[in-house]
């Protein structure tokens, strides 16, 4: 008679060890530990930051435990940064926070420049007129449609690349909360 032995947990847990970490497994470890470097950028400088992240994803990948109990036993991602904080009254600007913000923004913009610009094309086709003028965020834009075709144009001023730098400027100090990098008064 053949001796069938059932594979224990930790049969399976050493198989999946040598394995390596499958695809779902590395997503829950890299999509927690970029949650956790956003959160420490508030708390540490950049070199601490980036060996915190690390030594965790080197802990991680060894763990012999399921990924979603060791992430659990870690905690929330901002728990744990505040706990690798010195003083966590005193906290740092948000840099790629920031940068986000600011990409978002001006995506934004973009968004609403297209669409503020197809709605003039779209006025001038149906109506009688020939062109149409108008301004958006202080940049002329001209749309217009006749026997020969239609098109929209936009002038070249200073105000088409001021205004976006600005839009982005605005969004990535507010984004990264830059008012946390002016020093306190103590009392």
């Amino acid at each position: 008679m053949i001796d069938q032995k059932r594979p224990t947990a930790d049969d399976l847990l050493a198989e999946r060890a040598a394995r390596g970490l499958s695809l779902a497994d590395r997503w829950r470890r890299d999509s927690y530990l970029q949650r956790l470097d956003w959160h420490l950028e508030a708390v540490v400088t950049g070199r601490e930051r980036r060996s915190i992240i690390r030594s965790l994803r080197d802990e991680l990948s060894v763990d012999q435990r399921l990924m979603t109990i060791a992430l659990a036993d870690l905690g929330s991602p901002r728990a744990l940064a505040t706990r690798y904080a010195d003083d966590p009254a005193r906290l740092r600007p948000t840099w790629s926070i920031g940068i986000i913000w600011g990409g978002v923004a001006i995506l934004a913009y973009w968004f609403s420049f297209a669409l503020f610009t197809l709605g003039m094309l779209a006025v001038v086709e149906q109506s009688t007129l020939d062109e149409a003028h108008a301004r958006f965020f202080f940049v002329d834009v001209l749309a217009f449609a006749n026997e020969d075709g239609i098109g929209v144009g936009w002038s070249g001023d200073v105000a088409w690349i001021l205004v976006p730098i600005v839009i982005i400027a605005v969004a990535v100090l507010i984004g990264a909360r830059c008012w946390r990098a002016l020093p306190r008064s103590r009392g």
